[in-house]
């Protein structure tokens, strides 16, 4: 019974030191127990050792979720700061590095503290989204991303607003041209046309209100890009940190099933044109 429930104890402390490393933000610490092996290096000597896990995080190269190991080898019973640097089982190419302070206590517990992380933490951006986007916002969405995962509900409302802002125009030519794919008649994707001559985003929304494909409406039939205008004319300084925090997390995932919705068309009509040319030059 005892060896069973120690068992347990190093099973819950892996898995601690695991979601430490997957989910902590910068300057984030937390004391881990249960979590030392002991080794023998040599003959009569006996050492305690803290392991690094396997890992579970985002890799872009494969554009998911992956198993990321380390080949950094294990750390002995003494404080120390330390470089981590763990790579995708799959491709073998995308790496995650991280620099931590590791302190050991004498009641055998680990305290950890996470310096930082290259690439910075919760900036994964799926491919699609990655294409979608400039450079510049593209940035702009990474911070985004991090400052709502580290609970900064007006910085992060601040970056994805901004993205809206800059990608207005660039959102109503790809909704034209999957409206287009989708079959819409030249004398309906005037409108689009016209919108995009608009200065003010407010405008092209109003003139688009009833001009988008059903296909690429939201749910039951809401417009995207009144659902994210939205949010616009409302000032910051007048929500709270967490009414800030929530919008952030609604424009990011609008913003992320309008670029599905846009990129399944798009990548469904390219799909069809390569199945076409294969079978016409059989």
């Amino acid at each position: 019974m005892a060896e069973l429930k120690a068992e347990a104890q190093r099973v819950r402390g892996r898995k601690v030191w695991q979601e430490f490393l997957e989910t902590k933000p910068a300057y984030a610490s937390d004391t881990i127990h249960h979590v030392l092996d002991e080794t023998r290096p040599y003959p009569n000597v006996q050492v305690s050792v803290l392991r690094f896990p396997r890992i579970q995080i985002h890799c872009e190269k494969c554009d998911g979720p992956r198993g990321f190991d380390t080949k950094a080898s294990a750390l002995e019973t003494r404080d120390t700061t330390t470089i981590v640097t763990y790579t995708c089982r799959d491709c073998g190419h995308w790496c995650k590095t991280f620099a931590l302070v590791v302190n050991f206590g004498d009641d055998g517990g680990v305290t950890v503290m996470k310096l930082g992380e290259f690439p910075p933490y919760g900036s994964h951006v799926a491919k699609r989204l990655q294409k979608m986007l400039t450079p510049e916002d593209l940035n702009l969405y990474r911070k985004g991303m991090r400052a709502e995962r580290e609970g900064q509900g007006i910085g992060a409302a601040a970056y994805f607003r901004r993205v809206v802002e800059n990608q207005w125009k660039d959102l109503v030519t790809k909704l034209r041209d999957a409206a287009k794919t989708l079959g819409t008649p030249e004398q309906r994707l005037t409108v689009f046309d016209d919108a995009l001559k608009q200065t003010q985003f407010s405008a092209a929304v109003e003139m688009l209100r009833d001009a988008i494909p059903p296909k690429l409406l939201i749910l039951d039939g809401r417009n995207p890009l009144t659902l994210l205008y939205r949010p616009l004319s409302v000032q910051l300084h007048d929500l709270s940190d967490e009414q800030c925090l929530q919008q952030a997390a609604d424009i990011r995932l609008v913003l992320n099933e309008l670029f599905d919705n846009i990129g399944r068309v798009l990548r469904d009509e390219e799909e069809l044109r390569g199945a076409v040319n294969r079978l016409q030059g059989l």
